[in-house]
């Protein structure tokens, strides 16, 4: 068998052990080793499969020996063994599938917040513990072993190289991350607690700063001049736990676990607390609970809108002496520390984004159980309350907003950022003509896990979702399209292109490629353009336009100089329409 193709191994694994796991996903292969998210059939629960293919009896022994170290032992912070075995040419175990990710992904993305490295360092002092109370040294512990669940709590998936397995590993082989091993592990003792103190300080070192400590423990810098914003009690527990003899070391774990829950605390951001859950909908009690919330930060205006994530009001940040739109979440969808993480992850994301045609984020906070942010203020309204005050908008008015969303779109997939909630409510026409798209990201954040995708509409039905959200399938740029080109025909027809009181009977319209006829309603819209809507709006995702660029460049080619020439003349045109001079002549 060929150790480079991944076909293979599923083949020859789902063989010899379907009878027992259904095989979802390949989430990782090497040389030795390769894991699946799996299913068991039996039990009834989804498990990690990892199976040895390497035909080496010394390779296949040293694994089977670290399934027998984590079957000795039995903590939430350690990976739970379930089966374990060889069958035919291949040995695997079965284990806890952990949903979330490694440290070494979130850390690349972003040191991870400070309260997230407070509970990191609970669950792995209390993990080496356990395991030295088994008898075993964990001896290393890297960034890509370490994984982070949802909520931020960290597992340890990886004992390959504890003091257990040291008899079975194969002659010759050099350890990976000595940078995350006490120096005299690296030099091959055995080690003992205060060894397996200076791994949890690397870890946590990393977790905080983004960076790996060095090789020489002299020359580790203090956390907090890598990360200001670090305690200086995390400064001191690191620095002890990182020291070059193991004397100098905390002697055991629990003597760390014991320092650090005494001298740093429980660090608690307002960013990501959720606190309380609210129960009550009332407008004037929602009013007054915000405005408790708010203090002396901001001054409360008025209510700009609400809808299924939130509700939006026009703030005066007292601070900064300007207005702002505030976005309060609903305590429902914040409830669950997850969503709050995912929150976090695609706001910072969105933050990054410039461009004029995308409303700015300014901050991320909360306060007695509520959680909100802070964007640029666009005095101007959506594109569904424009609809439902003037109807159908004019043709090149239409042309404009779309070169200009497309432009956005175009900025924010080049970052690796897709919005997947496009709807009219979500794109603003400031008081100059200029199209303004808000809300990246945040479906994502707050409905990433749910059905149908989360994208609705005011309604609450996902009118303006492409098919493969409402399936729950793989999202990328050209869903932003998708709801782009339906967002263009309700503009252009007063309602949307495929309409339906359930996601069920939207999708049902989607799958069938019959679109409303365009051009036969509006004898303005040529067929060309309507040629490129119908593109943009296919079932299939292959035969829409790859690319934000080449999206423009067809409506370009079908509409040549109205579109090309003509951007500042309407968006003057738009701003006047915007004050109440009458609509734009489309002539």
């Amino acid at each position: 068998m060929s150790l480079t193709d991944p076909g293979l191994y599923a083949e020859r694994t789902q063989a010899i052990l379907g009878h027992r796991y259904r095989l979802e996903q390949m989430v990782a292969a090497s040389r030795e080793r390769v894991l699946f998210n799996a299913y068991d059939l039996t039990l009834k629960r989804r498990v990690s499969l990892r199976v040895n293919f390497y035909p080496d009896s010394s390779v296949r022994g040293w694994f089977l020996r670290e399934a027998e170290a984590l079957g000795q032992l039995d903590h939430p912070a350690i990976r739970h063994v379930y089966d374990a075995g060889v069958i035919g040419d291949i040995a695997y175990r079965a284990g806890s599938w952990i949903d979330g990710e490694s440290a070494l992904d979130a850390v690349q993305r972003s040191p991870r917040p400070i309260p997230t490295v407070h509970g990191l360092a609970r669950d792995i002092l209390a993990a080496l513990d356990h395991a030295h109370s088994r008898g075993i040294m964990v001896r290393r512990i890297v960034p890509a072993s370490l994984l982070l669940g949802p909520t931020g709590r960290g597992t340890v998936t990886d004992l390959r190289y504890c003091s257990y397995t040291l008899a079975s590993i194969p002659a010759g082989h050099v350890p990976t991350g000595l940078e995350f091993m006490a120096p005299e592990v690296r030099d091959g003792a055995r080690g003992d607690p205060a060894s397996d103190v200076f791994t949890a300080g690397a870890i946590l070192y990393y977790t905080i700063t983004g960076r790996e400590p060095p090789m020489d423990p002299r020359k580790t810098e203090r956390p907090s001049l890598l990360r200001p914003t670090c305690p200086k009690a995390l400064d001191r527990i690191l620095l002890r736990a990182l020291r070059e003899a193991p004397d100098d070391r905390y002697l055991t774990p629990a003597e760390m676990l014991e320092d650090f829950a005494s001298d740093a605390g429980t660090y608690e951001s307002p960013a990501v607390s959720p606190g309380e859950i609210a129960t009550s909908q009332d407008t004037e009690h929602w009013e007054k609970r915000l405005r408790r919330a708010l203090g002396d930060d901001y001054e409360l205006f008025e209510a700009l809108g609400a809808g299924g994530f939130g509700r939006v009001y026009r703030v005066r940040d007292l601070h900064l002496e300007r207005e702002v739109a505030l976005k309060v979440l609903h305590p429902y969808l914040t409830a669950e520390p997850p969503v709050v993480e995912r929150f976090r992850r695609e706001a910072q994301l969105a933050a990054r984004l410039h461009h004029p045609n995308i409303v700015d984020i300014y901050d991320i906070a909360g306060r007695a159980g509520l959680l909100w942010y802070t964007m640029e203020y666009v005095k101007g309204p959506n594109l569904a309350q424009l609809v439902e005050r003037e109807g159908p908008l004019p043709l090149d008015l239409v042309l404009q907003m779309l070169h200009q969303a497309l432009l956005a779109l175009a900025h924010a997939h080049g970052a690796g950022l897709v919005h997947r909630d496009i709807k009219p409510e979500n794109l603003l026409l400031a008081p100059d003509g200029t199209l303004r798209i808000t809300d990246f990201g945040l479906a994502l954040a707050l409905r990433g896990e749910g059905r149908f995708g989360g994208a609705t509409s005011q309604s609450g039905t996902p009118q303006f979702a492409s098919p493969e959200q409402l399936l729950g399938e793989r999202v990328d740029q050209r869903s932003d399209f998708y709801s782009l080109a339906a967002v263009a025909y309700f503009i252009l027809l007063g309602e949307t292109p495929f309409p339906g009181g359930t996601p069920e009977q939207i999708l049902a319209r989607q799958t069938a490629d019959r679109f409303p006829a365009l051009h036969a309603r509006r004898s303005d819209v040529p067929p060309a353009l309507e040629s490129v809507l119908q593109r943009a709006l296919r079932n299939e995702v292959e035969a829409r336009y790859p690319s934000a660029a080449e999206f423009l460049q067809a409506l370009q080619r079908a509409m040549g100089r109205k579109v090309r020439e003509r951007s500042g003349e309407w968006a003057r045109a738009a701003a006047r329409w915007w004050r109440g001079s009458g609509p734009p002549d489309s002539t």
